[in-house]
């Protein structure tokens, strides 16, 4: 593995990042800081999914591919899993939840990200933030954040500009995202060097 990634400053990488998110202020903000440090967010919204393997075993023509192709039949029962892992969890609700509001990641770091919004937020105030970068495979990541600063929007008349710091992460979710920033960060030095 490069040096770039074990770093000390790896999670000091802020990158360009669009994409729509959701945030809200949570009504329960220390229960909730503790299932976010000690449970991802995909576990924590999916269950596991019915696979292909939860079929009946006496369908015959199932029987005799598993008995004659052992080894096809068992690639295939994961790629069943992991197909119906990526239905569940691309779970509209999961995203389009209307109890939050909706804004739009301006860039993102492992420590925060700062988003484009038209409802001004408190300062100071503690926020549940989810995101779901543009990536596969699919990631989602729920953080607590404190707001940093808030700046009027000067292209965008109605809008602020906010910056949060996340005060609530789990390890594994960040790591998630720190990944996806060099990926995001390799995509647009490649767009750089074409142009």
């Amino acid at each position: 593995m490069s040096d770039i990634y074990n770093s000390p400053g790896r999670s000091n990488v802020r990158v360009p990042a669009y994409f729509a998110l959701r945030y809200s202020i949570p009504k329960d903000p220390d229960s909730l800081l503790l299932e976010i440090e000690s449970h991802r967010t995909s576990d924590r919204f999916c269950t596991p999914p019915t696979a292909f393997t939860d079929l009946p075993a006496d369908l015959t023509e199932l029987n005799e591919f598993q008995e004659t192709q052992p080894h096809i039949y068992r690639m295939w029962m994961t790629l069943e899993r992991k197909l119906d892992y990526l239905i569940h969890f691309l779970n509209e609700d999961v995203y389009n939840d209307p109890d939050m509001d909706e804004a739009f990641c301006i860039n993102l770091s492992a420590g925060g990200v700062r988003i484009r919004t038209p409802l001004k937020p408190a300062p100071d105030a503690v926020y549940l933030v989810r995101m779901a970068p543009p990536t596969f495979p699919a990631l989602l990541v729920e953080a607590l954040a404190t707001v940093i600063e808030s700046t009027v929007d000067e292209e965008r008349e109605g809008h602020f500009l906010v910056s949060f710091s996340f005060t609530a992460i789990n390890l594994q979710d960040q790591e998630d995202l720190i990944s996806y920033l060099f990926k995001r960060q390799r995509e647009i030095l490649r767009n750089k060097s074409g142009s």
